[in-house]
């Protein structure tokens, strides 16, 4: 009994370790181009955001792996300035820019290629995103009943190429599945470009 125990010991802790051997950790960041669906999307334009974070890549099996990142996220979009024809003559409402904060869990499911000495790389997967801040012009955005919601949730398309030594180059469409504000349509997406680095497995 006690050799079988110790023999269950030393398999579980080799599983392990065989486990650990297989994730590679990492950083990326990048430039978003990001922009919200709405009921009024003539109005709006594309921003400028950015995203930077931490990431793990977990071989499965093959060709396969599972690349789980953390990320700080850079959301919004501009209103455009809008002239409105009254009665009394012309007025103006002026535009204003739209900034939404996030931490963003991503999971993406990818299929590696080997193409030179490095890997071209195709992926999708979910990803789960909470709000930390936001601003309206000059206002904040006021988070809860009636407002902006905290949780966010889509999925995400990314394609790359990592070379030999880790660095990775990637674009990643992401679209947001749920509304960001209790009233409306109210989307998030953004078209993404990162660079990356994972470490080298031990």
């Amino acid at each position: 009994m006690k050799r079988n125990a110790i023999a269950l010991f030393v398999l579980l802790l080799t599983t392990a370790v065989s486990a650990i051997a297989q994730v590679r950790l990492g950083v990326k960041a990048g430039y978003s181009n990001t922009h919200m669906k709405t009921d009024h999307t003539d109005y709006t334009q594309r921003k400028a955001g950015w995203h930077a974070g931490l990431m793990a890549d977990i071989s499965i099996a093959g060709n396969f792996s599972l690349q789980p990142q953390l990320l700080y996220s850079a959301k919004g979009y501009r209103i455009k300035e809008i002239t409105v024809h009254g009665i009394n003559g012309d007025f103006v409402i002026p535009g204003a820019t739209v900034k939404l904060s996030y931490l963003e869990l991503p999971v993406n499911f990818l299929y590696k290629h080997q193409l030179g000495s490095g890997h071209l790389f195709v992926g999708a997967g979910p990803y789960a995103a909470f709000a930390i801040g936001g601003k309206d012009g000059d206002n904040k955005i006021k988070f809860g009943k009636g407002g902006a919601r905290r949780f966010e949730a889509g999925a995400g398309f990314l394609a790359g190429y990592e070379l030999k030594n880790g660095l990775l180059f990637s674009a990643t469409y992401s679209l947001g599945l749920t509304d960001v504000y209790d009233y409306g349509t109210s989307k998030n997406n953004y078209i993404g470009v990162s660079v990356g680095f994972l470490l080298p497995r031990k």
